[in-house]
């Protein structure tokens, strides 16, 4: 009989975004869900994604049965190409119809061509030594599942992301399996934790669609709807409350458009084609409603392009409501209130979930944290899938439900946790972070290219270019270039950092004694530059020195130092 079964989460805890974990069972390892997380511009200028640090997974990538992803939001799949191409091997990935999907264009990025397992909820699958179930569960994406897994001990229960809409009438959490669960006995369930310092429970799909409906009737013009391209719940009740209020749909967003174009081929979207419109579509305005991507206020996004008056088609204009379907990430409310701003000072009224229900989350709050607890009865609760805060406070919900403080997990990525019959204990960590993608590159957090950019942008640049004879000595007088700098076009300024640096070329000419030391005069320009600016205008911009040296000095030809 197998000793143990470890649980190694590495990423997703302590976070929203990078949601993977890995289950290790008599020598092999599954993984569930490889999620990405969008970058903060304010801190993470110029980076496209952040995903984990996948170098654990690497290290033993043949003991690596399959990859399961829980549903296709891009927290859960976003990351799963990098994956393939991290461990250089083509896994099994398994999920449902439109998980598979959807994760399929990020698993092409990987140049591999992996086994796709089409499940569906309730089917049972043997991995390697994992025999797993999946369960349905409701969320605001559809076609989401919960995953089971078999142990001596009792089952280990992921729920993946789930809430409890009682009253939505799409895709219903599988009550009667979680309870079977239980009452089989349940080793440990790993939990769903967003919402979980959020009291009672979380609101239905339905009374967003009414709400919308009753938005759609009352605007004088267009409705502008921004929501998530994969909230395919949501856009469901947006075709229905359109419909009813007589207005025809125009979607918005290579995203949206994309998403919505492969979940009506699969049958996951029913809209006719009378009710759908184009972007040029000469409708009145009172019988349009635009769909489109930008909720969190990305850059490029169509909602994003619209606010600022650089969208082809479509300009905002007195009479118009838009629409924010969607929460505020944390990190993205300026970027939001910026858009809702530009908004209005076009004569657009916006409408957000402060002012009225037009979002409903897709997690469950404390109430259906406690109520999934009762039904699986777990012996150990590890919460996923959240802030810390939200993960401290789902072990108080079950500490207040009974469950003894040692028998409540909160981990941390990198930190496994062993299981066994005999009990439960936190191991030493193992290697887990984010890597982020610059390009065709991948980063550290702390990568000195970052940094600069983070440097560059708080307090601008300045060049300072110097040539040089072959003897060392200036051809011309230093030239000076600031930019992102107060002052910039102050000509007195660059005129004074032009005499600074020559007198550094002085110094550095007397006490070179002979030997000409390129590393050297950069450094004292650097300094004696920056000490100008500092005392002058107290500001702490990089300096950059260009040092060119004529052919024939013994030197490269030309030659620059770093900023710093």
């Amino acid at each position: 009989m197998p000793r143990e079964v470890r649980i190694v989460p590495l990423g997703g805890l302590g976070e929203i975004g990078l949601n993977c974990l890995a289950l290790e069972y008599e020598d092999r390892l599954l993984v569930i869900d490889a999620g990405l997380m969008f970058p903060d511009p304010a801190t993470m200028p110029g980076v496209d994604l952040v995903i984990p640090d996948f170098t654990w997974l690497r290290d033993k990538a043949e003991r690596l049965s399959a990859l399961v992803l829980t549903h296709g939001h891009e927290d859960h799949i976003g990351a799963a190409g990098f994956l393939l191409k991290e461990i250089g091997r083509a896994i099994p990935v398994i999920g449902t119809r439109l998980t598979l999907a959807l994760a399929r264009e990020h698993l092409r990025a990987a140049r591999t061509e992996p086994e796709l397992l089409e499940i569906e909820p309730r089917q049972k699958m043997t991995v390697g030594p994992f025999d797993l179930e999946f369960i349905r569960v409701n969320h605001s994406i559809l076609d989401g599942v919960a995953v089971a897994l078999s142990t001596p001990w009792g089952a280990i229960v992921h729920t993946g992301d789930f809430r409890l809409d009682q009253a939505g009438g799409e895709e219903r959490l599988d009550l009667f399996k979680f309870a079977e669960y239980g009452e089989n006995g349940v080793l440990a369930l790993l939990s769903d934790s967003t919402n979980a310092d959020q009291p009672g429970f979380s609101d239905s799909e339905i009374t967003v669609g009414r709400t919308l409906e009753r938005l759609f009737r009352e605007a004088p013009g267009r409705v502008i709807l921004a929501c998530f391209a994969s909230s395919l719940v949501r856009l469901r009740q947006v075709a229905r409350a359109a419909k009813a209020a007589g207005r025809q749909i125009v979607f918005e967003g290579r995203g949206m458009v994309s998403t919505v174009k492969l979940a009506k081929s699969l049958g996951y979207l029913q809209i006719d084609d009378e009710d759908l419109a184009g972007a040029g579509a000469d409708l009145p305005d009172e019988r349009l409603v635009i769909v489109a991507t930008g909720s969190q206020g990305e850059p490029m996004s169509a909602l994003y392009r619209m606010a600022h008056g650089e969208h082809r088609q479509i300009a905002i204009r007195d009479g118009d409501t838009v629409i924010f379907s969607a929460r505020f990430i944390p990190g993205h409310e300026k970027a939001i209130t910026g858009l809702i701003d530009l908004f209005y000072r076009q004569g657009a009224q916006v409408v957000d979930g402060r002012a009225a229900k037009v979002h409903a989350s897709g997690h469950g709050q404390a109430e259906e944290l406690k109520l999934m607890l009762n039904l699986t009865r777990p012996r150990y609760l590890v919460p996923v899938h959240g802030a810390m805060r939200q993960l401290i406070r789902h072990g108080e919900l079950a500490r207040e439900l009974g469950w003894p403080e040692e028998n409540i997990f909160v981990l941390a990525n990198g930190r496994p946790l062993r299981l066994a019959g005999d009990g439960a204990e936190a191991e030493a960590p193992v290697i887990s972070g984010r890597k982020l993608v610059d390009g065709s590159s991948l980063g550290e957090p702390e990568d000195p290219v970052l940094q600069s950019r983070l440097k560059l942008a708080g307090g601008g640049l300045v060049v300072v270019t110097v040539v040089l004879t072959a003897e060392g000595e200036l051809a011309l007088a230093p030239r000076v270039a600031i930019r992102g700098v107060h002052y910039e076009n102050d000509l007195d300024l660059s005129l004074e950092a032009s005499a600074v640096a020559e007198a550094a070329v002085s110094a550095w000419r007397e006490e070179a004694g002979g030997v000409l030391d390129e590393e050297k005069l950069s450094g004292a320009i650097q300094r004696e530059v920056r000490q100008l600016f500092r005392h002058s205008i107290s500001r702490r911009p990089s300096i950059w020195p260009q040092i060119i040296f004529l052919p024939g000095a013994g030197f490269s030809d030309v030659a620059g130092a770093g900023c710093n």
